[in-house]
């Protein structure tokens, strides 16, 4: 019997094992155990499957394999800074002196490789992309814009010098009769102003009876009367009297209010003294200040928007007049609008906002912010891509609001930086850019 068991058991030990494609069943994790339907490995006890035509015998080991490949490699990556590349670590870590998060060194490399053509443009500057978004870098499309749609300009409302009377008389005498008294006061158009004894008038007055009387007449004496001051009411008075007036009257022209008053009873004239003056505030004049540069925009008749700060009043009107003469100083001239005050709500000296209506002109325009200026003169920071900027020299023309015209230097269409620029301009690396561009710049 111990010679029977002996035999099974170098038979066994020397079998052949099964290959492949004979449909036996095996142990995943130990090929060389055979078996049947059902059987389990004597080695791990895991359920024996079918072996098919061909199928890799090892494949669990393989995935095992590249497991512990991907798990060395990931192990062994270095991690870089963006910003500063000899601050190294592992997955995760942040760089003490930014606070950036490291990336894979290889990751670096392939992206300085896919940079290489934008380094080649002259004068361009490389920022990670990674740090671009800490920057706050915003950018925008240099469109089409239209400007001249809305001037706005500070104003103040001065009187109509077009309604301003000055009463005046010919000849020398005395008030007598003194009706407005005091600088403000209201009249209405044929009210009595003041009453004077005036020699010169008397003689005036008789030498016009005369002619009436007689039908003899040396010049035109009625119109002496009027060159000496004498009002058409007065004229027809003194007709109706037959007489001469000894106190000879002085009577309001326009209805307005009284702004100087130069008299008072009992005060000696001389000929061509200005008694007083009255002026009508039922229209008034805006002064705006429009910088020089928005002239062009405007013209007389153009519609505007005059608004009053203080109460928030609202008022349409049109410009008048444009002064020929600019403030060398504030670089603006004087546009001059009318406005109806019919109520008298509005006062000479109130400060007020204009917009102008102007004619729409479309023109390649950026927003304001986004120009710098330099000791060269204005550029703009234009995005190229992947991280790359350059700085672009441009001519600007007219600012509208928050937006500003490019007369040259750029194209519609590019990109150009927004927002962050001066963390840009900040940089090392950009300052080096702007070097070069000051020489090219001096060069040319």
């Amino acid at each position: 019997m111990r010679v029977f068991l002996l035999i099974v058991t170098l038979l066994f030990a020397f079998a052949r094992p099964v290959s492949a494609g004979e449909g036996h069943y095996i142990c995943p994790m130990h090929p060389h155990i055979v078996g049947e339907e059902g059987d389990k490995c004597p080695i791990c006890g895991m359920n024996l499957v079918v072996q098919n035509d061909g199928e890799a015998l090892s494949e669990p080991e393989h995935q095992h394999g590249d497991m512990k490949m991907d798990e060395k490699k990931s192990a062994d990556a270095v991690y870089l800074c963006p910003m500063h590349p000899h601050i190294t670590g592992k997955e995760g870590n942040d760089c003490p002196i930014c606070g950036m998060h490291l990336v894979p060194k290889e990751d670096m490399d392939s992206s300085d490789q896919e940079q290489d053509s934008h380094n080649n443009v002259e004068g361009s500057i490389q920022i990670d992309p990674s740090y671009i978004q800490t920057l706050g870098v915003k950018t925008t499309t240099v469109k089409q814009t239209a400007f001249g749609d809305s001037i706005r300009a500070f104003g103040r409302i001065a009187a109509n010098m077009r309604n301003e009377q000055e009463i005046a008389v010919q000849g020398e005498g005395w008030v007598k009769t003194l009706k407005t008294s005091a600088v403000g006061d209201v009249v209405k158009k044929g009210d009595l102003l003041f009453t004077i004894y005036s020699p010169d008038l008397m003689a005036a007055q008789s030498d016009y009876l005369i002619s009436q009387r007689t039908g003899y007449k040396v010049g035109n004496p009625e119109q002496r009367l009027r060159l000496k001051g004498m009002d058409d009411q007065a004229i027809a008075l003194l007709k109706k009297k037959g007489a001469m007036m000894e106190r000879t009257p002085f009577h309001a022209p326009i209805d307005g209010i009284i702004t100087a008053l130069n008299i008072r009873e009992g005060s000696h004239i001389s000929d061509g003294d200005v008694l007083m003056t009255l002026q009508d505030f039922s229209s008034l004049w805006v002064n705006a200040e429009v910088a020089v540069k928005d002239l062009s925009h405007l013209q007389v008749g153009t519609p505007a928007t005059i608004t009053i700060p203080a109460n928030g009043d609202s008022y349409e009107s049109v410009v008048d007049y444009i002064h020929p003469v600019a403030n060398s100083m504030s670089r603006t001239a004087t546009v001059r609008l009318l406005l109806d005050n019919p109520e008298g709500r509005l006062k000479p000296d109130m400060y007020v906002d204009v917009a102008f209506n102007a004619d729409q002109q479309n023109h390649l325009a950026v927003p304001s912010d986004a120009v710098l200026y330099g000791s060269m003169g204005a550029y703009v920071i234009e995005d190229l891509g992947n991280g790359a900027f350059r700085p672009v020299m441009v001519k600007t023309g007219t600012t509208s609001g928050d937006t500003t015209q490019i007369r040259s230097g750029l194209n519609e269409g590019q990109r150009i930086v927004s927002s962050g620029q001066f963390m840009i301009d900040a940089e090392s690396n950009l300052r080096g850019g702007m070097s070069a561009m000051d020489h090219d710049m001096g060069a040319m």
